[in-house]
């Protein structure tokens, strides 16, 4: 499964223009649609290759009330909390509360995850991940510099000041801006107090 989806990333690639080294996407870029079980709203920011199956899709969703989580089987997800909650969440061996930016957890994303105590309206989020692709995530926090490097590689500004750099490309990532570039590395440079996700698919 591994060699399929690189094979099927390696044709898509020739067949479209060159991108960026390192692209960045900011929330006015977000893409607003209906969970899959329609009990919420999410924004995609990516999803690699484009088009269904995706490999990777990164998005942030609107929690504001209890609710079922949507079904992704054959997909790992990461979830962190970026603004309000606290929020309850429960899974089959217990219950997780979130309720600082940056908290998180993983799970399969065939499992069955709900909201059950919303406090304030929140926003999560998701990193997905085919469970055919070896992968990683971090959660970066306080001042320093991380050098990542993978076969894609994402970076998202949870809170603080966060500065992403691929090559020559230096960019500061605003509130919840987030970097992407495939076949290459990312520098991330985190001021004091600051705190970042970082999705690294493994080559």
């Amino acid at each position: 499964m591994i060699v399929r989806w690189r094979i099927i990333v390696a044709l898509m690639s020739r067949s479209r223009p060159p991108v960026p080294p390192m692209q960045t996407i900011e929330p006015t870029a977000w893409r607003a649609q209906p969970w899959r079980n329609g009990a919420g709203v999410t924004h995609e920011l990516l999803r690699w290759p484009a088009g269904d199956p995706f490999a990777v899709r990164i998005s942030v969703a609107d929690v504001s009330a209890p609710a079922p989580f949507s079904a992704f089987a054959g997909y790992r997800r990461w979830l962190y909390l970026l603004d309000g909650g606290p929020v309850t969440l429960a899974l089959d061996d217990g219950e997780v509360v979130l309720a600082a930016p940056g908290d998180g957890l993983a799970f399969p994303g065939a499992a069955r995850v709900a909201a059950t105590a919303v406090e304030r309206p929140s926003r999560d989020l998701n990193f997905m991940v085919s469970d055919a692709l070896p992968a990683r995530v971090e959660l970066l926090r306080g001042a320093g510099r991380s050098e990542l490097a993978g076969a894609a590689v994402a970076v998202f500004a949870v809170a603080g000041d966060v500065t992403a750099a691929a090559g020559d490309i230096v960019r500061p990532l605003g509130r919840h801006g987030c970097a992407w570039c495939t076949d290459a590395g990312l520098a991330v440079e985190l001021a004091a107090g600051a705190v970042a996700a970082a999705l690294v698919i493994e080559r």
